[in-house]
């Protein structure tokens, strides 16, 4: 029998998690605080280095926030951190490719303005369809949709694989059927609405934006654990 997931209960359990884990949680905080503050400016193309040091720091801390949060010991596993590794290569590359195709699909929506030079109205039409923010909006949900099915959903394999259950991509698909729609709408609140809401709070400065950053951090991996343990109960997926 499916179980639908609660969007209420998700978010309720993820405050009381939080509520009754301030000091390791705190200490998170302060390793994501300072891993943004001092690398966050590093990128692969400017400066190759840093930007890997970054990826790197990053790894590492979602990986010991996942044995930390399922209390996994030793916090360091060389079976899991690998078998973790290759599950994200996996799902990097599918959600590089998912770009790529909506990069091509986009470039064939300009090309379709081609054949319409011969009827001028109908491609002003199109032209300003683009350009509106209706369009914009319709591109963000869309590809936020996507997203999530090519990238948040196969990523609980990535958690399987940290705390060394059955890592199976596919079974991802399986194990969420018919909570598509809630997943989406969780999904897009904390990594769709939040990193906006960050940069508008933290426009004008790096630090701010770094404890904001931070601090939903933390918020987005507690939600997102929440969810993986909705559908991968311990007594069901060893």
């Amino acid at each position: 029998m499916t179980q639908h997931l609660s969007v209420f209960q998700i978010f309720h359990q993820s405050y009381q998690y939080i509520k009754s884990h301030l000091p390791s949680l705190s200490l998170f905080f302060v390793l994501s605080f300072s891993g943004i503050y001092l690398l966050g400016g590093f990128n692969l193309m400017d400066n190759p280095l840093g930007g890997l040091i970054y990826i790197i720091y990053t790894y590492l801390f979602y990986f010991c926030f996942v044995r930390v949060y399922f209390k996994r010991r030793p916090l360091l596993k060389k079976s899991a951190f690998i078998n973790a590794f290759v599950r994200a290569i996996t799902i990097s590359l599918l959600a590089f490719a998912f770009l790529m195709l909506l990069k091509m699909l986009f470039l064939f929506g300009l090309w379709l303005l081609s054949p319409l030079e011969m009827f001028p109205h109908i491609q002003n039409l199109w032209t300003n369809f683009i350009a509106s923010n209706t369009f914009r909006y319709a591109l963000y949900g869309i590809m936020f949709l996507l997203l999530t099915t090519l990238f948040y959903i196969p990523a609980l394999a990535w958690v399987s694989a940290v705390i060394g259950r059955n890592a199976s991509i596919t079974l991802t698909f399986f194990h969420t059927k018919d909570n598509y729609w809630r997943i989406f709408l969780i999904c897009f609140i904390i990594y769709g609405l939040v990193p906006f809401a960050i940069f508008s709070l933290s426009a004008n400065s790096w630090l701010l934006r770094a404890i904001f950053s931070a601090l939903f951090t933390i918020i987005q991996c507690v939600i997102y654990l929440n969810i993986y343990a909705f559908f991968y109960p311990p007594s069901k997926h060893k």
